[in-house]
């Protein structure tokens, strides 16, 4: 990964090369067939890599610099869909909703060099995109319902299937999906923007990172924001708000790491215990909630030393 961001960053042709190619394998890939979880996992990891790079390119050479490697991904997934799908526009609007928060937030790093406004900057945006969602599509539930339950009564044809109650399960993901969309893209831009920061530290040879975010701290006042709206979306049967919550909590949950973070680098294996608590994240959700109430209680309860979170 290292060696891929330092070809691209010795020049804008090198840079617009290697995001390209990834950009448009992550774009063919699934095209191709084969194994859907080996697809799937390869082509987040490839979407991961190309949006921290254009991050890193943005990061250490400036907006420019970045735009040129964009310009030349866009294009590339442009052609792919025309090609494959005859249809360019699906590519020029992929293009746009994949890279232009990347570009918004790396450009608020590097003009702040802080993790948190460039986190908080994250939250508008994504509050933006949680608005659009419910003014532009707010059928989008029923939409999706619609569709599965098309599919669930195909599959009653199979006897197999004529006993297995799917509609209901399905209504509880659909719900929780559309409930979730804000907060997993929130999570997916910020996630790629720390590995490009991560990137830039480690090429440095620094633990600036490393520092910065273990500092991380939203403070009081948008933790009591957040606790009000978690009462409100209990009493109240809005989508919005409760959409509008779990951005919050989602953003504490990164808190939360941090303090992990911090109290794992104490210890005499810090790289093991990391790797189990990722794991943890990974495999247990009741994990994902524990650690974003740590996040959330850090404001008030200081888990972390007041030398660790000064920096925010």
């Amino acid at each position: 990964m290292l060696a891929l961001a330092r070809y691209a960053l010795k020049g804008p042709y090198q840079a617009a090369t290697i995001v390209g190619l990834l950009a448009i394998v992550a774009v063919v890939l699934p095209l191709m067939g084969g194994s859907p979880f080996a697809t799937m996992i390869i082509t987040a990891a490839l979407t991961l890599f190309s949006g921290a790079l254009v991050g890193l390119i943005i990061l250490t050479q400036g907006s420019r610099s970045g735009l040129k490697a964009v310009v030349v991904s866009i294009v590339g997934i442009t052609v792919v869909a025309t090609i494959a799908l005859e249809a360019p526009m699906i590519g020029i609007s992929i293009g746009l909703a994949q890279w232009l928060p990347i570009v918004i937030l790396a450009q608020v790093l590097r003009s702040t060099k802080s993790l948190i406004l460039m986190m908080l900057s994250g939250l508008v945006l994504a509050l933006i995109a949680i608005t659009l969602q419910y003014l532009i599509w707010p059928d989008l539930e029923a939409n999706w319902l619609r569709v599965i339950d098309q599919s669930v009564a195909q599959l009653k044809d199979y006897p197999e299937y004529q006993n297995v109650d799917i509609a209901d399960n399905a209504r509880l993901l659909v719900h929780f999906m559309v409930l979730v969309l804000g907060p997993a893209l929130y999570s997916l831009f910020i996630g790629i923007l720390l590995i490009a920061r991560s990137m830039q530290s480690r090429l440095a040879e620094s633990d600036g990172f490393s520092t910065e975010f273990r500092a991380i701290s939203f403070g009081k006042r948008i933790g009591l924001v957040a606790v009000i709206l978690l009462a409100i979306s209990f009493w109240v049967d809005q989508a919005w708000i409760s959409s509008i919550s779990l951005l919050l909590m989602t953003a504490f949950l990164f808190q939360g790491v941090a303090v992990v973070h911090t109290k794992v680098s104490r210890s005499k294996r810090p790289r093991l215990l990391n790797t189990l608590f990722y794991a943890l994240l990974l495999i247990f959700p009741q994990a994902v909630v524990f650690t974003a109430l740590v996040g959330l209680l850090d404001n008030w309860l200081i888990l972390r030393k007041p030398a660790n979170i000064k920096s925010t």
